[in-house]
């Protein structure tokens, strides 16, 4: 009996021990740790106004709540978050996702931009009916768009003869021998400002440049006339008189440059700061314009003269002269009509020689030339009225009008480095005469 009772009582006791352990186990927590975001999230965000933009951030573990705040304000609960802005600007997204563990925090820089702002704008002259021009939009996927300028101003239209835009700061300055001779416009919503400049005097205006929003030039006038002629942007108003030493300046956009003005003036390269007009540089032919290459690198082209080559000049920061390259002699590099352009990022210059209509290239780091396209004889072109190098790709954007007449809306010819028609995109305006690039 007593030997039972033992038994039993040893039995009680690891009944007893294993109950406690189970609880003391069972009782056991299980570790939480808080939620964590992966560490390639791009949290500064660029977005357009109007379109809607999924933030979505991946994490690892499992949160119980969540929380979107912007300006201290809870905009959202869930782990996603729809973004929508109607106005451009910079705007701050915080993000919490919280569980027993505690919270962990993301923030979003986000800044918004205007709809047209990292696509391609192209300047008509003017538009099928012959009476207004217009502007079409090339996005980003290169999803064309026609008359995004009267669709954004209430049907209001630019000016026939609208020949050229030029970008200061966030606004497009466009230029037309029609009225008003200048309008400012918003470079990303392409929103007209409340200035309009005119002088009806002045005939022919076709560029326009500033180097501080105040204050300008245009290029107006025929002939013997046609010259620099000073903008005043708070009193609205364009000189009646040419500014003295640009008489016969050359029918080629402004240059800017180190916040002077540059242009050829027949074989002068003359520079304008502060008022001031002073010449740089006077050769025996015609300056045919001024670019700048890579490297801070600046180089200007001089025409071919009767018994003198064409030539590249590269100049330095301070436009002073360091070589002098000699084109091949059947090249001509005309003042008027052959524009030179490049891109800014690479070594690459381009012009046309409108008596053949060839497109060629000179390579500012091998100084070696040659025919990079052929768009008449290669491409079906019938007249080129602007061309123009992408300052992201590289790529050269050519505009086909076909021809002088206003009524054949124009077509784009883009050209790869590689000297290829990469893409042909139809019915881009009308006597397109500009394009513009995104920032």
């Amino acid at each position: 009996m007593k030997q039972h009772t033992q038994m039993k009582t040893s039995a009680s006791y690891f009944l007893m021990l294993a109950l406690l352990l189970a609880t003391v186990f069972g009782c056991k927590k299980e570790k939480i740790n808080p939620v964590s975001f992966a560490d390639d999230i791009n949290t500064s965000v660029r977005a357009k106004a109007q379109e809607p933009l999924e933030l979505k951030p991946q994490m690892t573990g499992t949160a119980t709540a969540y929380e979107w705040l912007e300006d201290g304000k809870v905009v959202g609960t869930q782990s996603s978050y729809i973004f929508t802005k109607q106005d451009r600007g910079d705007y701050e997204l915080t993000f919490k996702a919280t569980n027993k563990a505690g919270t962990t925090t993301l923030t979003y820089k986000i800044k918004v931009v205007g709809k047209y702002a990292d696509g391609i704008l192209l300047v008509s002259n003017t538009n099928a009916n012959g009476n207004a021009a217009d502007i079409s939009y090339l996005d980003e996927k290169e999803k064309l768009t026609p008359n995004v300028f009267s669709l954004e101003n209430n049907g209001t239209k630019l000016p026939l003869n609208t020949m050229s835009a030029f970008r200061y700061s966030n606004q497009l300055y466009i230029t037309s021998s029609g009225t008003p001779n200048v309008q400012v416009v918003d470079d990303e919503t392409l929103k007209l400002a409340n200035i309009e400049i005119s002088n009806s005097s002045v005939r022919s205006i076709t560029y326009f440049a500033t180097t501080d929003g105040k204050t300008g030039y245009v290029v107006g006038g025929t002939g013997s006339r046609r010259g620099l002629y000073a903008v005043d942007l708070t009193a609205k108003t364009i000189a009646g008189t040419l500014l003295t030493g640009t008489a016969s300046a050359a029918l080629i956009p402004i240059k800017t440059y180190n916040n002077a003005y540059l242009t050829p003036v027949l074989k002068k390269l003359v520079s304008v700061k502060d008022g001031v007009l002073q010449t740089l540089f006077t050769y025996p032919e015609n300056i045919a314009g001024i670019v700048k290459t890579s490297n801070k690198q600046v180089w200007m082209g001089i025409s071919k003269g009767s018994s003198a080559n064409a030539k590249m000049v590269r100049l330095n920061e301070n436009l002073e002269v360091q070589e002098t390259i000699d084109l091949p002699s059947e090249l001509l590099l005309n003042q008027n009509g052959e524009m030179i352009s490049a891109d800014g990022i690479n070594e690459f210059i381009y012009w046309q020689e409108t008596e053949t209509g060839e497109i060629y290239r000179f390579n500012a780091t091998t100084k070696k030339t040659e025919l990079f396209a052929y768009p008449s004889k290669n491409d079906g072109a019938g007249f080129l009225t602007a061309w123009k190098v992408h300052p992201r790709t590289g790529e050269l954007y050519v505009i086909d009008a076909k021809s002088t007449s206003d009524s054949l809306p124009s077509d784009l010819l883009i050209y790869s480095l590689d000297k290829k028609l990469r893409k042909k995109i139809a019915n881009v305006g009308y006597q397109v005469k500009d394009v513009v690039f995104p920032k």
